[in-house]
């Protein structure tokens, strides 16, 4: 009797030891599933994230390859042709009046100094060789003249280079976002602040137009474009607006250690 008890104590126990060995081996197994699935999903979302930025990229190639076309097409032909033709103008002999020929040769020369400073905007090479905040004071000077805006400048030191493609860049954000005020604000004023932070350098470019309530408005390509680019240059993105009171929009870049 007290042998049968025993066997029956050592058979629980041998089967609790095994249910309990089993158990573990679930359990472990079970844990090595889910690494191994998070690591199988994480590299998924790195090979997607990859995908898109080298997609970006691509598409900001193509696009500052066509720019570059343009920019030497106005160069070295429409440029050249109303050089030519201001000569010609201005060497008649043939009486005319003077007040319409000064008028014509005023326009000619508006015209060709849009064309050269439109040939800047679109050359990324001249970006990369003056950085980004002089085309971009450019961009506000022209913006003056149209008597349409007034605009404000503010830079509270020399802002860092960011190296060779990441001004091209943040210049493409902010001809984005000034098109977008032009295009859609309604703003007779464009104030543009530039400042750095620790090791941050932040563009905040604020209009007075009627600005939208962000909660009713779904993300069009233009911020879906900006927002691209800012993963592109390691920036941040913040958009604060109402109805009536203005937009305004935040890229803060992060800088380099060598920045």
């Amino acid at each position: 009797m007290q042998k049968e008890k025993l066997d029956l104590i050592l058979s629980i126990t041998s089967a609790s030891l095994f249910v309990l060995l089993l158990t573990i081996s679930i359990f472990f197994l079970f844990r090595i599933y889910l690494k191994r699935k998070n690591t199988l999903l994480l590299d998924k979302q790195k090979m997607a994230v990859q995908f898109e930025q080298t997609l970006l990229q691509s598409k900001l190639e193509i696009q500052e390859q066509t720019f570059a076309d343009i920019s030497r097409e106005i160069h070295d032909n429409i440029g050249q042709v109303l050089s030519l033709a201001r000569i010609n103008l201005n060497t008649l002999n043939t009486p005319l009046d003077n007040g319409k020929l000064g008028l014509v040769d005023e326009l000619m020369e508006k015209a060709i100094t849009d064309l050269r400073n439109l040939s800047h905007s679109l050359d990324a090479d001249f970006i990369r060789k003056k950085g980004w905040l002089e085309p971009t004071q450019k961009l506000l000077r022209d913006l003056e003249k149209s008597g349409k805006y007034t605009t404000q400048l503010s830079v509270a030191e020399n802002p860092p280079p960011l190296g060779n493609d990441r001004p091209i860049i943040l210049f493409r954000m902010i001809q984005e976002i000034i098109n977008n005020i032009i295009k859609h604000a309604s703003a007779n004023s464009i104030m543009l602040e530039v400042s750095q932070q620790a090791d941050r350098l932040q563009i905040r470019i604020k209009d007075n137009g009627k600005g939208f309530n962000k909660e009713k408005v779904t993300a069009g390509a233009g911020l879906r474009n900006l927002e691209n680019r800012s993963r592109m240059i390691a920036a941040d993105l913040q958009l604060n607006s109402e109805p009536e009171k203005g937009t305004e929009i935040t890229i803060s870049v992060k800088l380099e250690p060598n920045e």
